[in-house]
């Protein structure tokens, strides 16, 4: 999201961002609508499956395996009263808040694994003992191996290096459905759509009575700009199961489709670009080549750059409201496309090409962190990498901080949308100021550390082994080094 205090005061030329809640992407299945909260006495909340607790640590499931946090940090846990899933269900699903597939309890751990590190040795082994002697055993503990290496690639932040490992396990152990479901999750999150479709196509006919693939393949459909098959194959999920965030998409789905249908299409070498036919072509062909320069600058910058094309839709005021349903203060959106209301304008102005920069950044946060990068952090980010600066509301900053009026971070790690509208501005204000202290203070070689250390940890633990500071005392730092700069 883009903003600064004072929001309602914006011009009706300012634009502002929000990444948009992920109903249109890869839809929870029915077990996962609720899990259990812990709650920690820094105020944050870890929403997860609770698999046990002893005196000492409470544990949990995210990330591909089981987590384990001391109780000295845990204020309580709310157990939540969903049933619990099939024991015979072994299949990857993904959780609430975690782009990331889950794989069944593995006890004891499987021979791929050697400290906690992947044994490429054990793989081949596994790999030979089927080619050899293919029996349903030796089958077994490969699928068991290899899948255990994708979720450990997955949790260290490599999930390219993860497919190569399912799409070799499938090779052996071809249409197994928890391999092909984690797979297929894999590809949609790494927006590898159109390999997505391919392989949970024909799997979704050989399954026809399960709802994921046809929900997998919705998203993935979407992801491509089909919306016509994505509603298909939404509504076929419902017809075998209903689940309200797969109807919420359709019914999002169905608005777009009425807006954009007819829409125009460009592409470029990162992009595809969809515009409605009375706009201006020549300002859509702009925002191309000045989206392939920010794609390029912040390749550099955050080291790394997106394999698969992003998609750019173009639209009037109204057809953004129509589409988006977000707030007033909202100018443009990022929910795996790239939404921008552009009435009124011929060319790229200094101000859209602000806006191009900093809802491209969300798009490269997104695919390094596996969705797991705190707002204020993305949003923070975002802002440095558009070029804006604390200057202008940093003193309104320094002395809200001091009146302890400011959002905490740890209040931060989800949307600002939901923020009381006095807020938001300093919302903004204080994340562009913990990116400008990050990089003031370590550089941006520390920003980009922290970025792909994300899938595999949560901020406050890579604050702790990277900047040796809590949630709280990295807060207590950013909030000395604005009243240092703007303070009375």
């Amino acid at each position: 999201m883009r903003g600064w205090p004072r929001p309602a005061k914006r011009s009706s030329s300012a634009v502002s961002s929000v990444r948009v809640a992920g109903t249109v992407g890869l839809l929870l299945l029915p077990s996962l609508l609720l899990g259990d909260v812990i709650y920690l006495k820094n105020g944050r909340k870890i929403i997860a499956p609770v698999t046990r607790e002893d005196g000492a640590q409470v544990y949990y499931e995210m990330a591909g395996g089981e987590i384990a946090i001391p109780k000295s940090i845990v204020d309580h846990v709310d157990k939540s009263e969903a049933p619990a899933p099939e024991p015979q269900d072994l299949s990857p699903r993904p959780q609430r808040k975690l782009s990331l597939p889950l794989a069944p309890p593995v006890d004891p751990p499987p021979a791929s694994l050697k400290d906690q590190a992947l044994d490429e040795g054990s793989l081949r082994s596994l790999a030979d003992d089927a080619r050899s002697d293919p029996t349903p055993a030796n089958l077994e503990k490969l699928k068991r191996g290899y899948q255990a290496a994708a979720v450990l690639l997955t949790r260290q932040g490599d999930p390219e290096a993860a497919i190569l490992k399912y799409r070799e396990a499938l090779k052996y152990v071809p249409h197994d459905q928890a391999l092909t479901l984690a797979l297929g999750y894999l590809l949609w999150q790494q927006e590898h759509y159109r390999e997505a479709v391919d392989l949970l196509l024909p799997e979704s006919d050989r399954h026809p009575e399960s709802p994921d693939y046809p929900a997998m393949l919705g998203s993935a459909f979407y992801g491509m700009e089909n919306l016509d098959q994505a509603i298909a194959q939404w509504n076929k999920a419902l017809a075998i199961h209903d689940n309200a965030q797969i109807r919420e998409a359709v019914q999002r789905a169905e608005r777009e489709r009425a807006v954009s249908g007819s829409f125009a299409e460009l592409r470029s070498g990162h992009y595809v670009l969809r515009y409605d036919g009375q706009q201006n072509e020549r300002l859509s062909g702009e925002i191309l080549s000045t989206l392939e320069g920010a794609f390029q600058d912040l390749s550099l910058d955050l080291g790394y750059a997106p394999a698969d094309s992003i998609v750019v839709i173009v639209y009037s005021h109204q057809e953004f409201r129509d589409v988006t349903r977000t707030p007033s203060w909202v100018g443009a959106a990022n929910d795996g496309k790239l939404r921008l209301p552009v009435s009124g304008l011929t060319g790229v102005t200094p101000e859209l090409a602000r806006v191009l920069k900093h809802e491209l950044t969300h798009s490269f946060v997104r695919q390094i962190t596996l969705g797991r990068c705190p707002i204020w952090f993305n949003e923070g980010l975002a802002q440095l990498e558009e070029g804006a600066s604390t200057a202008r509301p940093g003193r309104e900053l320094a002395q809200a901080l001091a009146a302890d009026k400011t959002p905490a971070f740890a209040t931060l790690d989800s949307s600002f949308v939901g923020l009381p509208a006095a807020q938001v501005g300093l919302a903004y204000a204080h994340s562009l100021a913990a990116l400008e202290f990050l990089r003031d203070t370590y550089g941006m070689e520390e920003i980009r550390r922290l970025l792909h250390q994300m899938p595999s940890a949560e901020i406050d633990t890579l604050l702790q082994n990277e900047l040796h500071v809590d949630y709280t005392g990295f807060e207590r730092e950013v909030d000395e080094y604005v009243a240092k700069k703007y303070g009375q």
